[in-house]
């Protein structure tokens, strides 16, 4: 009690060293919530010491020393701000404050939508939310949304980063306003949190990922053949239509429905129209379709042949 007393006198007599040599090291610090911390205090020349608050096994005050440890076995104080002093032969005094930082990496990390569940639309806009619960300090936190393609290609969608002050562990929401396309189909959707503390702090800068949202997207027909195509005699007519829901596919040529020739003859040259239909839209399509006689083909193989052989013997 009685050396809190003249701690307390000491710190509220007026008057100010006329040169502060204090070094506090290191200057600051970044600690793991519960993790063991210290710091030394050194002047240039005997004197007498202290820090602010008491926390710690370390001694309050003492006379008649060049350096002082501030200790604590567990820091469990968000906002502490230890201080170090010495006082002069006149009564002033001089201080330096230790930058301290706690941590704490977040319980858990999850995405979803918001108020949206089963696939989504092209198109259509839809909230996506990254939850971060218990972590601190919130500044420090950035929060990366991305994609994860079918190949396992990663694309960043956004990344946030908040200003706010709070020290003490929190639960924060971070938002993402999504419109799917076709090519979102399939694909994986993630957020991640980092907590990065500077050069201070762990490195590479600690990271938790969410459990990612396999995204189903429906969209309207989509066509992936050419407007014109040259085709053998004997061979199919194909084309590609992709479309979630799939789509129904209906040929038509001269206005009129048809099965798309499997074998074709110089007289199903022509243009076709090909009409895909889901619930979600449809969509139209027209081919030229030439067909080469089969000797035709062959010579055009052939001369291809001569001609790339003649390349090369030359």
């Amino acid at each position: 009690m009685h050396t809190h007393t003249l701690l307390l006198l000491l710190l509220l007599k007026p008057g100010v060293c006329e040169s502060c040599s204090l070094v506090v090291s290191p200057a600051g610090l970044v600690v793991k919530y519960g993790a063991p911390v210290s710091a030394n205090c050194t002047s240039d020349t005997v004197t007498s010491m202290g820090w602010v608050p008491s926390q710690g096994e370390s001694q309050v005050f003492r006379t008649g020393v060049k350096e002082l440890t501030w200790r604590v076995d567990s820091l469990t104080d968000w906002n502490i701000k230890p201080q170090c002093f010495e006082m002069s032969e006149k009564g002033g005094q001089c201080a330096r404050v230790l930058n301290v930082t706690v941590y704490k990496l977040p319980d858990r990390v999850s995405i979803r939508y918001l108020s949206h569940s089963g696939p989504v639309v092209e198109g259509h806009q839809y909230s996506l939310h990254c939850v971060v619960q218990n972590t601190a300090p919130i500044e420090h936190l950035r929060v990366t949304f991305f994609k994860v393609s079918t190949n396992g290609e990663q694309t960043v969608l956004y990344t946030q980063q908040l200003n706010n002050d709070i020290r003490e562990p929190v639960n924060e929401s971070f938002s993402l306003q999504f419109s799917p396309t076709s090519v979102d189909d399939r694909a994986q959707l993630c957020c991640s949190a980092m907590l990065d503390l500077g050069p201070q702090g762990p490195q590479p800068p600690p990271v938790m990922e969410s459990e990612c949202l396999n995204t189903t997207v429906h969209f309207a027909p989509e066509f992936s053949c050419s407007a014109k195509l040259q085709v053998r005699e004997g061979e199919g007519l194909t084309c590609d239509v992709r479309g979630n829901p799939l789509p129904s596919v209906t040929w038509l040529r001269d206005g009129k429905m048809l099965t798309p020739p499997t074998h074709l003859s110089r007289e199903d040259a022509g243009n076709y129209t090909l009409m895909a239909l889901n619930r979600i839209g449809k969509a139209n399509h027209t081919m030229e379709v030439e067909v080469l006689h089969d000797r035709a083909a062959r010579g055009v193989f052939v001369c291809l042949c001569l001609c790339v052989c003649a390349r090369v013997i030359n």
